[in-house]
């Protein structure tokens, strides 16, 4: 098992650098591992040049269509040694709780992900008013979250106090790099566990997915930012399966990507499940991985699953 995870990057990429990688099938996006490791370094470097040190935490507020910014995001952060922290909730005050519980460097979200029916960014407004007089790109001076420093949306507007996703990304030329990735040993990613964080390394991410191999493609549906998720990522890069993420909120729209591949392993969560009635039929599926109700799960594809 490798140590690292730029050494996991680095080796797979000597070794496999133009083999698909990595497919976003509701942004109808396919990369090599050579493109992943280029996108996801240039999320490192972004986060290394605003200052960013190992340790810092960063949450991740992405709505289930920010595929690629999840996985590169992850990714990027780990190279870097910064903690990504996932989180979910349609509940205002419950976000600001765990914002003030985390304590975060910084946050990643969808600014017109919808809380309830509030737009996420007028919500954050509300949570961080100093966003309003800081100039879009700035570090911020929370008075309510002191540590908070940098708020990253993946929207295409420019906001007060945020900076986009995609001017965040640094692609350093191997021949003029004055930025390097250090060597990370410690967590790259935590979940929120009855108010504690419970963090993880690069190396029990790739333990926890080695459930999930001796399929050529891995699919990924429901919610892409997980801890569990982030495992099947590390575990495409630790044994080179293509990592699909499907974007898709219903089983319905999961049946519709599904026809299009052999040979594959699918994970699915009570998300996408929580509304289907009827069985699906599904060809080519040789495992069934369920990070919810097992029961479920096997009722909907009529075989048996895996909780992962």
């Amino acid at each position: 098992m490798l140590r690292f995870i730029y050494q996991g990057f680095s080796t797979l990429v000597k070794q496999n650098p133009l083999k698909n990688g990595f497919r976003f099938e509701n942004q109808n996006l396919t990369w090599t591992f050579g493109e992943f490791d280029t996108h996801s370094s240039a999320f490192a470097y972004g986060l290394i040049e605003q200052g960013w040190k190992q340790g810092d935490k960063l949450m991740l507020l992405l709505g289930r269509s920010n595929t690629s910014e999840a996985a590169t995001t992850f990714a990027g952060a780990a190279k870097a040694g910064v903690i990504t922290v996932p989180f979910r909730s349609n509940d205002p005050n419950e976000i600001e709780k765990t914002i003030s519980i985390v304590n975060p460097k910084g946050i990643v979200f969808s600014p017109n992900q919808l809380i309830g029916e509030t737009k996420f960014i007028e919500i954050l407004k509300n949570l961080v008013p100093e966003t309003t007089q800081t100039q879009s790109g700035e570090s911020l001076k929370s008075s309510k979250f002191t540590n908070l420093k940098w708020l990253i949306h993946t929207g295409f507007y420019s906001y007060p106090g945020t900076y986009k996703f995609r001017e965040s990304l640094v692609y350093a030329s191997r021949n003029f790099n004055r930025l390097s990735l250090p060597s990370v040993t410690g967590p790259v990613t935590a979940q929120l566990r009855n108010g504690q964080l419970q963090t993880y390394t690069y190396q029990d991410l790739a333990k926890m997915s080695e459930k999930v191999q001796g399929s050529k493609h891995v699919i990924i549906s429901g919610d892409p930012q997980t801890v569990t998720n982030f495992s099947i990522v590390v575990g495409g890069l630790e044994r080179g399966y293509n990592t699909v993420l499907t974007g898709a909120d219903n089983v319905n729209k999961v049946q519709k990507i599904l026809k299009y591949y052999d040979n594959y392993s699918l994970v699915v969560d009570d998300s996408v499940l929580s509304e289907q009635q009827q069985s699906v039929d599904v060809n080519n599926l040789q495992t069934l991985f369920t990070v919810g109700d097992v029961n479920k799960a096997q009722n909907v594809f009529q075989k048996q699953a895996i909780q992962i």
